[in-house]
């Protein structure tokens, strides 16, 4: 359903930033064995859902798409609180998306925490490639981007939190975040195999984020409730984010 090189190309897009874009492309390229291996431990040892290369990039395009219209409707992120240009946000969430998962090559449980353990070293290299002045700081902020993507572990910065949202709203057709042994029937896997359709949308002043989701049953809410809505409550975009449920001919709204 996704293609690597149409992810970079919108992420491209979304970037407005060639710099960026080509030090994240060549990092992709450079690390892909990273995701490959870490999604075949997870599909093959612990039998669950993608977590690989297809994984991260759209984690990356999503959040980079949360980023861009917080950024219309007036939202500072943290970096520009700490009075940086908004172009260490976008790095920030686009190396923090890249490298949040890593971490299950290790253990599932804690993964966030092996995530950035395995990270550290590489965005200390592209941080002081990026931001020859203040690049400790730039570093710091992305591993935390990287250790709060978890339901379990509450967010601390917008770039975070972009990221967290981001990735709880892979869940379409069986690629849900929700672990779930792929061959087991049960409320999980049919509920990660009801969701069609997941996209980000702008919303208004109040809810600028809005996060359609299109099932084709009503058993996809469990997906949604359990991953996604607890993502959004333990980020700071917490009553920023409106999901909209399609299914069964109903349209089903909540604020979160």
């Amino acid at each position: 359903m996704y293609e690597k090189i149409k992810l970079l190309s919108e992420i491209k897009e979304l970037m407005e930033n060639d710099k960026l874009f080509e030090m994240f492309k060549k990092t992709f390229e450079d690390y892909e064995y990273y995701f490959n291996t870490t999604n075949y431990i997870v599909l093959n040892v612990y039998q669950f859902n993608d977590h690989g290369s297809i994984h991260v990039l759209l984690t990356a395009r999503r959040a980079l798409e949360i980023l861009k219209i917080i950024k219309k409707f007036g939202i500072q992120t943290t970096a520009e609180k700490l009075g940086k240009p908004f172009k260490w946000s976008k790095f920030i969430v686009a190396f923090g998306a890249l490298f949040h998962d890593i971490g299950n090559m290790i253990h599932r449980e804690n993964h966030y925490l092996f995530s950035t353990i395995l990270a550290e070293p590489i965005i200390e290299k592209l941080a002081k490639e990026f931001e020859e002045d203040d690049w400790l700081l730039l570093k710091a902020l992305t591993l935390n981007a990287i250790y709060t993507h978890d339901e379990a572990t509450q967010c601390t910065t917008i770039e975070g939190s972009c990221v967290t949202v981001a990735d709880g709203c892979d869940m379409e057709q069986g690629r849900s975040r929700l672990v779930h042994k792929k061959d087991k029937v049960d409320i999980h896997s049919v509920s990660a195999l009801a969701i069609e359709k997941v996209e980000i949308q702008e919303g208004d002043n109040k809810t600028p984020v809005v996060i359609d989701v299109k099932m084709r049953h009503l058993s996809g809410i469990f997906q949604v409730d359990e991953i996604l809505t607890k993502k959004i409550r333990n980020s700071l975009l917490s009553g920023k984010v409106k999901i909209r449920i399609h299914a069964e001919n109903q349209v089903l709204e909540k604020v979160v």
